[in-house]
């Protein structure tokens, strides 16, 4: 997806988010465009895809608080669940970026499965939308 349907739909997933925080997460995607690390719209698809499934699994807050948290430090989509299982027991989000700096914040073998489906259907879904759009 492009940027304004990101921010769109991130706004529309989590109400709370802040203004700033979207900038932060856009700003970092276009980081890793222009560094041909990843593709502006592919990182815009999987963060959009975890956030789905942390509201999905850990509520709203928790989503939101990470999300948010991009104000200090982003973490990369493949690090939002493992960061959301971490918030969810009780760690502070500072201590999980240090962390995650340090040692990386995987997800689960389960929770990853998940995501990779998870993100075929979005994709699947969206070039679906799309091709209906230009009938």
């Amino acid at each position: 997806m492009q940027r304004v349907r990101f921010e769109s739909m991130v706004k529309s997933l989590l109400p709370a988010v802040t203004d700033r925080a979207v900038d932060t997460w856009v700003q970092y995607a276009q980081e890793l465009d222009h560094e041909e690390v990843e593709a502006e719209s592919d990182f815009f698809d999987a963060a959009y895809v975890e956030l789905m499934l942390i509201k999905q699994h850990h509520g709203e807050d928790i989503a939101t608080n990470l999300f948010n948290y991009g104000e200090v430090f982003t973490f990369n989509y493949f690090e939002l669940r493992g960061a959301a299982n971490k918030l969810k027991a009780g760690w502070p989000l500072e201590k999980i970026s240090q962390y995650t700096v340090e040692n990386g914040c995987d997800p689960t073998a389960e929770e990853f499965e998940e995501s990779q489906s998870a993100l075929r259907a979005f994709k699947l879904s969206e070039q679906e939308s799309t091709e209906i759009q230009m009938m």
